[in-house]
């Protein structure tokens, strides 16, 4: 068996990388088994030993009884890697809720234009008698992705058997797929859709796990689990459970990690840049030769199938970052694009065709509390309560400024309303879809104009003589506290900006704003 060199043993802020010298050490008396979790292989994820040293120099080495044996160290694979092709169609939990769930899959897009008017496709479990899922062509969606019921029973497989006599359709259908693990499988409670082996997983964001029997009762501090539903199937008992990792430390990614799922800072992503796009499930449309990718985490190199030049343009893998950018050659009309470690972790297929759909512009409406419709822009009053209400047909972000700072940030869901209150004066809001600002308005106070007082005072300040002296400091403080008259306002900021005022202007303009301030 291969000796191990991608190891970590957990330390206070994480994972880190040991060597089998340094390990024995820390553990001198024998062998330390797999099953004490002490160190895990960095490419696999899964707990190895540490052996005793008595036949051979200590060193690390997998379990025989490991739920995956494609540990590329295991197998001696090098450089570390997968196979292009694997992608893993993905399954989602649906209809959620104190008594109930069922499964979906999805079948990413493909050319089906090519299938005959009688094509159907079967998906069922693998080696169980009486159970499996007919669907024809007109069931499945051209240009997106088709989710189709799978029941509402847990599977560990899937099988897909369809009529492919191009063997086209089995570069985005494979002919197995894994279902859902019964010692345990995470799903995102926001999407339903399940993670994949090794997967990345965060703090503070909410998943499904969903297991046969129950989780042991062992409290955990820094993890909130909460208990949603529990159902038989003949004899088997399946649970389905939220939970949330609150913190960052050894006891929660240890918990995720034996459902094989890494807690991390830095979940690995697959970003398309430029140039334009459009993006939908596992599908990105395009009309290029080239497309740029940014990927996130911790990755092997970026995956093609067909192959295809891929050209790294940045780099930076420090702990907080680990960027990576790409220049991907697009010559197929249809292309596979994944990253992962020892397996694709996210892919999406680059689909080459003209983007000549006329997109729709993204709806918000803002009113006030009297259902009053709000108009962009700007204004000088204030709405009923100082609050607006805002609704959306597509998730935005509102982002609140005063005087031209951020001062807070909301996510607006599609289809919710959100209300923003406290608005006052020198306050601006902006909601975001993407990178566009679709709304935006600017709550001004109204400028008095210059009355007759103000041109008299402007008119003593001004007209002196004598010698100019630099800026004093206090002046700033003196224009904030003659906000009410514009026109003396704008004079001091053009000596601010000319560094110099006259001396005996800037007396005058101190005794004027002390008697006005002594009133």
């Amino acid at each position: 068996m291969a000796s191990l060199t991608h190891v970590c043993m957990w330390s206070k802020n994480g994972w880190k990388r040991i060597t089998a010298e340094e390990a024995a050490k820390l553990h001198p008396g024998g062998t330390v088994h797999s099953h004490s979790g002490l160190f895990m292989c960095e490419l696999c994820g899964q707990y190895v030993s540490l052996t005793d040293g008595t036949v051979q120099a200590r060193h690390f080495r997998h379990s025989a009884h490991e739920k995956s044996k494609n540990c590329p160290e295991r197998i001696a694979k090098y450089p570390i890697s997968y196979d292009p092709k694997e992608h893993a169609l993905p399954i989602r939990i649906v209809g959620v809720s104190s008594s109930s769930f069922r499964f979906e899959l999805g079948l990413i897009r493909a050319p089906i234009y090519l299938l005959n008017s009688d094509f159907q496709i079967e998906i069922k479990p693998k080696n169980v008698l009486g159970v499996s899922y007919m669907f024809t062509k007109e069931r499945l969606n051209y240009d997106s992705i088709t989710y189709l019921s799978i029941g509402e029973r847990p599977f560990e497989k899937y099988t897909l058997n369809f009529p492919d006599k191009s063997g086209k359709l089995r570069g985005f259908w494979p002919e197995e797929i894994h279902g859902i693990d019964p010692e345990g499988t995470l799903f995102e409670k926001a999407s339903g859709k399940k993670l994949t082996y090794d997967a990345d997983v965060e703090i503070d964001k909410e998943y499904y796990l969903l297991k046969r029997g129950c989780l042991d009762s062992g409290s955990c501090s820094s993890l909130r689990i909460q208990k949603i539903t529990q159902k038989q199937f003949d004899r088997e008992t399946w649970t389905l459970y939220v939970v949330t990792a609150s913190v960052f430390n050894e006891e929660a990614a240890k918990f995720y990690l034996d459902f094989h799922c890494r807690l991390t800072y830095c979940p690995v992503s697959l970003q398309p840049v430029w140039p334009l796009f459009v993006e939908g499930n596992y599908v990105l449309k395009h009309s290029q030769n080239s497309m740029y990718m940014l990927v996130k985490g911790n990755t092997a190199d970026i995956q093609t199938f067909p192959s295809t030049e891929v050209n790294q343009l940045y780099r930076n893998v420090s702990q907080s970052d680990q960027l990576k950018l790409y220049e991907i050659t697009c010559f197929s009309r249809q292309q596979l694009v994944s990253v992962g470690r020892t397996q694709a972790l996210q892919y999406t297929y680059f689909w080459k065709e003209p983007l000549d759909n006329i997109g729709v512009f993204p709806e918000v409406s803002v009113t006030d509390l009297l259902g009053s419709e709000v108009a962009p822009g700007e204004t000088n009053n204030l709405p009923h309560n100082k609050t607006l209400c805002f609704k959306s047909t597509y998730d935005a972000e509102i982002i609140i400024f005063y005087k031209n700072r951020i001062i807070d940030k909301r996510k607006l869901p599609s289809g919710k309303q959100i209300e923003i209150d406290r608005l006052a004066y020198g306050v601006s809001v902006q909601v975001v879809i993407g990178l566009d600002i679709v709304w935006e308005i600017d709550i001004k106070k109204q400028q008095p104009f210059a009355t007759k007082d103000e041109v008299e005072l402007l008119k003593r300040i001004v007209n002196v003589s004598g010698a100019p002296i630099p800026v004093p400091h206090s002046l700033r403080n003196i224009m904030v506290g003659m906000d009410h008259y514009p026109q003396i306002c704008q004079w001091i900021r053009k000596c601010i900006q000319d560094g110099t005022i006259n001396e005996q202007s800037y007396r005058r303009l101190q005794e004027i704003y002390r008697n006005r301030n002594t009133k």
